[in-house]
């Protein structure tokens, strides 16, 4: 069951002072199923199917996420030691919008610190790579 359109248009309300706050439009594109939250193209959060949001933590913000007794993303049931940097807010941030935006914060200041990916390179039609491999043969 995808997210819940309900909830994504309220975490979406709660968290629009962050687009005049960084100076850039809070998206929501699909992610596996749920919804990734970004800002500036950077992934500061995720929404899961259950309707549960996740906030990204670095090595900086992980402890205040922990000490709050914050619950930590981990997809793989199987797997729990398996987990991602995302944690849910503290009980209450959610019916706060305040504390709410505090956390908020620390995810989008965590997902700023992280390095940029590199842009994909394009790959090489498939028929060039051979015809390059041939003509290596000729050699």
């Amino acid at each position: 069951m995808p997210v819940s359109p309900d909830f994504l248009d309220y975490i979406l309300d709660l968290l629009a002072p962050l687009s005049n706050e960084y100076g850039g439009p809070v998206e929501a594109p699909r992610l596996f199923g749920g919804r990734g939250l970004t800002l500036h193209g950077r992934n500061f959060g995720l929404i899961t199917r259950d309707d549960t949001l996740y906030l990204k933590a670095d090595a900086i913000s992980q402890p205040q996420f922990e000490a709050a007794g914050c619950i930590r993303f981990a997809p793989w049931a199987d797997k729990p030691h398996r987990s991602l940097g995302y944690y849910t807010p503290p009980e209450g941030a959610m019916d706060d919008p305040d504390e709410l935006l505090r956390w908020a914060r620390l995810a989008v200041d965590a997902a700023l610190r992280a390095p940029a990916k590199a842009p994909k390179k394009a790959k090489a039609p498939a028929a060039a790579k051979k015809k390059n491999l041939a003509d290596m043969l000729l050699e």
